[in-house]
Parts: C-alpha cells; structure tokens; sequence
C-alpha cells in the first residue's frame, strides 16, 4: 500500500502572520495580574501592542493608587 503525504512543510508556501499582523485594533487597556512571586502576568492579546519589545528593561513608579511602568531610557 502506498504512503498517503499528508503534510510536507516543504511545499507549505502559505506566509505566516507575525504577532503584530494579527492584532486587528492595538490593546490599549487591560488587566493583569500580579502573581505569589511578584511577576506581573500581561495577557497574550496585548503583548503585541505594548510600546516595548519583551525583555526589555523596565522602569516602575508607584503613583498614589497607580503602578506607571515604561520602558527604561538609556
């Protein structure tokens, strides 16, 4: 009996999005987490349009009520 190609990545030419292609409208306002250990959880829809790329350093600033985290300057 003969072998049934199912898929042959070879001959797959369909171009495959990037992250930022994905996002028809960019994320402006979210909520995230704070986990046990400290680490703020972002969620995965709003990554692409955060004004930084990731793990890029940081900078935070408690502001009365609000926590402003922005991209450190060099």
């Amino acid at each position: 009996m003969p072998e049934k190609v199912v898929f042959d990545p070879t001959q797959d030419e369909t171009p495959k999005p990037n992250r930022k292609e994905r996002v028809d409208e960019p994320v402006t306002e979210f909520k995230a987490k704070l986990n046990k250990w400290g680490f703020i959880h972002v969620p995965k829809k709003a990554v692409p349009s955060l004004p930084f790329e990731t793990k890029e350093s940081l900078t935070g600033r408690i502001e009365g009520e609000t926590l402003v985290i922005a991209a450190a300057t060099k």
